[in-house]
Parts: C-alpha cells; structure tokens; sequence
C-alpha cells in the first residue's frame, strides 16, 4: 500500500489536499478502532471471569456438600446428584468427581466413569490448589475445585467442572457486529468531515493561487476576499500587501520615466528653439549670437548633468553595487566639500560655516559620501535667503559619526518631507527651475547613506529652514556571503 501510495505521488506530485484527507482519516479512525477492540476485549475478560466467579462460587458449595456426604467413596448419593446435574444443566457443561486415585467416580455425561484422569490440574487440586482455565476457540471454562474439609486439612477427591461459554461469546459476537456497524458508521462521519476539512482549506490556497495567477496577467482592481482562517488570512494580507506596494512601485516608475522624459526633453526643446531662431535670422549680431551659444552650451551641461546623476542612481540601485572602502579623515574630506561649495555660497549671499566637534577616521567610499554631503550643502545654499547661513557640524559618537547641515532657509512643509527623497520631486516647483537642479540630487545622497548602512533624518519648519542629521557607521559592516553574518571590513 505503501508503495502505490509512493508511485501515485512520484506521478500527480504531493498533495496538500490529500495530505489532509488521509491526517484527518487516521487521526479519525485508528483511535476510534483501538478504543472499540479494547472496550471488546475488556468486556469479554470480564464477563469470563465474572462466569468463572459465579460457576466456583456454586463449584464451592456443591464440594462442601460431596464432602459431607461421604464422596467420592460412594458412588452414588441421591442427595448430591440432583445438585451435579443440576450444575452441568445450568451452565451446559460437564461435572466429573476424581478421588484420591485419580478415578472418575462420576461423570454427569456418564462416559468417563471407571476411567482414570491423570492431568497437572488435577493433580495440583489433589494438593488442595483450585484452578480455572478458558479455552476461547472451543468456547467453554474448566474449573477444578478440591473436595476437602473446610480447613483443607484432608483433600478427598477433585471436582473437574466444564462450562461451555457459547452464549457469552454468541453475546459478544453481536456486541462486535454492532461495533463494526458503530466503526463503519463513524469512518463515514469521518470521511465526510475529511473530504469538507480537505475541500475547504484547499479552496482557499486555490482562491490564493487564483489571485497570483492573475497577478502574472496583470494587476486585479479587489483584493482578495473569502478567507476566513488565520493562517491564510496572513497570506492573504501579505499578498495584498504585496500587490499594493508593487501597484505603488509600478506608479512610481511610471511617473520616474514621466519625469525623466520630461527632464530630459526640457534642455533639448530650449537647444531646439535657440538654434532654430539662429537660423531663422539672417546677420545676426556677435553678442547676441554668443549669448544664444551660451545658454545653448548651459542647456547641454544640464543636460549632461541630469544623464550623469541617472547614471549614477543606476549603479546604486544596482545588486551588488560594490563601494571602495578605504580609512578616510572625514574632516579633511568635508573641508575639501566647503571650499569646493564657497563660491557657490558667495555668489548666493549665503554663509557657509563648517564645524567640527571631534575628528573623525572612518571607513567609508570617499567618492559616494563626496556627492552625498556635497548634494545636500549644495541644497541648503540654494534654498536659503540672501544672508543666510548654512552650519555643516561634524561630531562623533561610541559607533559612529554623525553629520548635521543646518540652513536658515525657505524650509520644507510638513507634508512634502516623506517626498523629498523621491526621485525629481521638487517642493516648490518654480523656485527650483530658477535656482537649477536635476531633482535627483537628494536620491542620490539618500541611496550612497543607505549603502553605508546609515541614516538621515530631517526635519523643518516653513520659513526658518531645515536640518539634515546624518548617522554613518565608524567601520563598515557588510555581509558575509558565505556565512549569511556580518562582519567589520577590514
């Protein structure tokens, strides 16, 4: 059975379903089996011993009076023999009276009589010891009893008493017929609770395989509905959940190649219309002829700048990206960033200060936290107000190093700060086309921080300007691809 059972699988695959339906008929069946041949067996050891108490009891009474009467040295005696027979009447059995010389002085079937009975039984009730046996396949109990005195001081013969116990076990017969009408009875109950049970927790996996079946075709408008247990209601609310995110995902991306698009097409269409009215008129003077040039060679360095920070968020989303870790003076390296920046500054009014609380040696990629900070000091130049002030305070703490950029500027309302990392969003949307940008310079921040397994946070108020807090770990901690841990590079 095993076997077959084995084969059907190799061929149909394992089944849940299955699975299931045989759980529920074992866990159904087998305990329900094993308490009804207990409950049968026990029933008919107790009857027999409970026939075998009753026969001993009148065995008992009937040797008491052989005793008194003189037997078994007398061969008959009409005030015993009544009793005997009634006995082997009662009970459909035999009684035969053995004396000391283990002869058969009666047999109430009156064929042994004259005859000698050499047996271990009889012998040991000679010795005063009773004893009862049950013979279930030729269905009767025999019992042996010594006929003594009260005190068992003198053992004068044996009396071997036979019992057929064919209307117990015809008794037990119909009591097992009834159980097997119980048992069959109870397997279809259980059966059919199986096949419901089965059914039903199945068919909600299938209302789960449905639904990412149609996922394959395309998203569905409703969620998935008609599940009821706990388990699969988990399934069911992390698959919604899934759907949901990569319904925003897919909107996300869609809007991204909206943007981009957008982005991309703005320089080229302002290129466009500056040739074109170039051409389109004839003598054009020097100077304006070398404006219409500059701002077309400012349009492609726009340009350039949008496809090189695209580029560049590429490789960062990209699996595996590897950074070139190397112990770096962070303080060193943000100077480097401000004087870089102070142009920038000057020419917008805007004082730029760096602090630094506790030098730092990290381990870090230069080249990613370079445009990082740079990204977000560059931010906070551009968004403030002419006489201004934008504070870059570098501090240390037991594990890692924290950066703060702190500007007086416009500021960023409550509702658009969960946004401004997001791919070309932009707060105000005029203010940022006068001042330039791609709109991808925080994203880029944002990803090089993560790769580094740190943190930035920010916070802001409407009209007094915004901070940026920045957490990066002292020594880089990547994963062991080996072992699944991490551990510090070295």
């Amino acid at each position: 059975m095993e076997e077959l059972i084995k084969r059907f699988r190799s061929k149909t695959g394992r089944s849940l379903r299955v699975d299931l339906f045989l759980v529920i008929c074992i866990v159904g069946l087998i305990p329900g089996l094993i308490v009804s041949n207990v409950l049968l067996a026990y029933s008919e050891k107790q009857a027999v011993e409970s026939r075998i108490r009753q026969v001993r009891d009148q065995c008992l009474i009937i040797s008491n009076h052989l005793y008194m009467q003189g037997y078994p040295d007398m061969a008959d005696n009409a005030a015993v023999d009544p009793e005997l027979i009634q006995l082997s009447n009662l009970y459909n059995g035999r009684v035969m009276i053995i004396n000391s010389d283990l002869k058969i002085v009666k047999d109430t079937y009156s064929l042994s009589e004259g005859k000698y009975m050499i047996s271990e039984e009889v012998v040991r009730g000679l010795s005063g010891e009773g004893a009862s046996t049950y013979d279930g396949e030729d269905h009767y109990i025999e019992i042996i009893t010594p006929i003594s005195d009260p005190d068992m001081k003198e053992v004068v013969g044996v009396m071997l008493t036979s019992v057929s116990t064919e209307e117990t076990d015809s008794l037990f017969a119909n009591s097992g017929k009834l159980m097997v009408i119980v048992i069959s009875a109870l397997a279809s109950v259980v059966l059919g609770v199986a096949v419901f049970f089965a059914t039903r927790v199945t068919g909600q996996l299938s209302i789960l395989s449905a639904a990412i079946e149609n996922l394959r075709e395309g998203y569905g408008e409703e969620e998935i509905k008609g599940i009821s247990y706990r388990e699969t209601t988990q399934i069911k609310d992390a698959f919604n959940h899934l759907v949901n995110r990569m319904k925003t995902l897919d909107s996300s991306r869609g809007e991204f190649v909206a943007n981009v698009s957008h982005e991309l097409k703005t320089p080229i269409t302002s290129m466009k219309i500056l040739a074109e009215s170039l051409t389109s008129q004839e003598n054009v003077p020097e100077e304006i002829y070398r404006d219409f040039m500059n701002d077309i060679v400012a349009e492609v360095d726009r340009e350039d700048k949008i496809i090189n920070d695209l580029l560049m968020l590429v490789r960062m989303d990209r699996e595996g990206t590897n950074l070139v870790i190397e112990k770096c003076d962070v303080d060193l390296m943000i100077e480097g960033i401000i004087k870089r920046l102070t142009p920038i500054a000057q020419r917008e009014q805007v004082e730029l200060v760096f602090e630094t609380i506790r030098p730092v040696m990290a381990e870090i990629d230069e080249n990613k936290l370079t445009s990082a900070f740079t990204n977000i000091i560059e931010n906070a130049i551009k968004y403030n107000h002419s006489g201004g002030r934008v504070t870059v305070t570098l501090d240390s703490e037991p594990m890692m190093f924290t950066v703060s950029v702190k500007d007086t500027g416009i500021g960023i309302p409550e509702e658009d700060i969960p946004h401004i990392f997001e791919r070309f969003y932009r707060v105000d949307k005029s203010h940022s086309r006068e001042i330039g940008g791609t709109g991808l310079g925080l994203a880029i921040a944002r990803a090089a921080i993560l790769m580094h397994k740190g943190a930035i946070k920010v916070t802001s108020l409407v009209g007094e300007g915004s901070r940026f807090d920045i957490k990066i770990p002292l020594n880089y901690i990547e994963e062991n691809p080996d072992k699944g841990e991490l551990s510090a590079a070295e």
